[in-house]
């Protein structure tokens, strides 16, 4: 009797667990998928015990995004900075942030970085943006790029909204990165914060992946839900940290003996604008508006980041916006 009446059980949890697994796919869940269409892209990363991963060296090609687009090229140097063109010069403009800093999507001679650097012949710029970076990752990139660089006359920190849930590894976040695993994202370092707001490094982790995550739906649902409940209390404070990451940056580049401006490249939501726009003011930072402009022909088709035109427009933003650029 007792055997019996545990084989129910055990059949009803198991009838259970179809019905659940039927209903959540009828209802738009699928299983953990990999995004296969960047198996056709070349892997333009490599792993970082730091970083979690950093640009790959070398010459990458990539196919035309959409039926009318181009083929674009993405060239990595020794020290990971993209190519810019320009002289040697020993006075420095360093770029530090994620894909629309580095340019994603476009040629080496298309980005922001590069048509600035073909306006002034004073200063090198050097393009430290590397895709899917945050302002957590940005910051100990830029730790680094000062061990092995001197001479830097100013640091441009490229901000978007989301690098607010980038820099706390946020669940929904940490899933995008398991589905462009083929890029090389695999685990992401995230910053948190103290009771007295002072920023708290932590090493990177990753998603994590259940057995049969790949099959089930429901399995897959339960990855999702232990992320973001990882991730919570870090997630409402997500403000707060991105502000401690940002001091940290003014504070590096003081410390070289360099100047600092925050770069704002996305549209922000007017209260976000007046919450950055009271946050520089209070502790004297430079802040510049040149977000992408939006609509037909600003973005690459069959990607979405922006395009050629919306870089030189950046460009000319930026330059007109920094006076170190266009003085004589």
């Amino acid at each position: 009797m007792k055997f019996k009446n545990l084989s129910l059980l055990f059949f009803s949890i198991i009838i259970l667990l179809l019905l659940i697994e039927i209903i959540l796919r009828t209802t738009g869940s699928e299983p953990r998928k990999i995004n296969n269409f960047t198996l056709n892209e070349p892997l333009t990363n490599t792993p970082d015990d730091v970083l979690g991963w950093s640009p790959k060296v070398g010459h990458h090609k990539f196919n035309p995004w959409s039926q009318d687009g181009k083929t674009t090229y993405l060239t990595i140097q020794e020290d990971k900075s993209r190519f810019t063109g320009g002289n040697n010069i020993n006075k420095k403009i360093v770029f530090i942030g994620g894909s629309v800093t580095l340019g994603w999507a476009v040629s080496d001679h298309e980005t922001f970085t590069s048509i600035i650097q073909n306006k002034t012949n004073n200063y090198k710029v050097l393009n430290y943006g590397a895709g899917g970076y945050g302002g957590y990752q940005s910051l100990l990139w830029l730790e680094k790029i000062f061990k092995n660089n001197n001479e830097i006359k100013l640091v441009i920190y490229g901000y978007i909204p989301h690098h607010e849930v980038r820099n706390v590894a946020a669940g929904s976040w940490m899933y995008l990165l398991s589905y462009f695993s083929t890029r090389g994202f695999v685990k992401v370092p995230y910053a948190s914060i103290d009771k007295n707001n002072n920023l708290i490094k932590n090493k990177p982790i990753e998603y994590i992946n259940l057995p049969f995550g790949d099959k089930s739906a429901l399995i897959a649902k339960l990855e999702k839900r232990i992320m973001k409940l990882k991730s919570y209390s870090r997630e409402k404070k997500k403000f707060e940290i991105s502000k401690a990451i940002i001091n940290e940056m003014v504070k590096i580049s003081e410390k070289n003996n360099s100047k600092f401006k925050l770069l704002i490249l996305e549209n922000l939501t007017d209260s976000k604008l007046k919450k950055y726009s009271k946050f520089v003011k209070e502790n004297n930072i430079s802040m510049i508006n040149c977000r992408a402009p939006q609509g037909e022909g600003y973005y690459v088709k069959g990607d979405g980041h922006p395009s050629y035109l919306a870089h030189q427009k950046i460009a000319n933003c930026i330059y007109e916006k920094v006076e170190i650029l266009n003085s004589k």
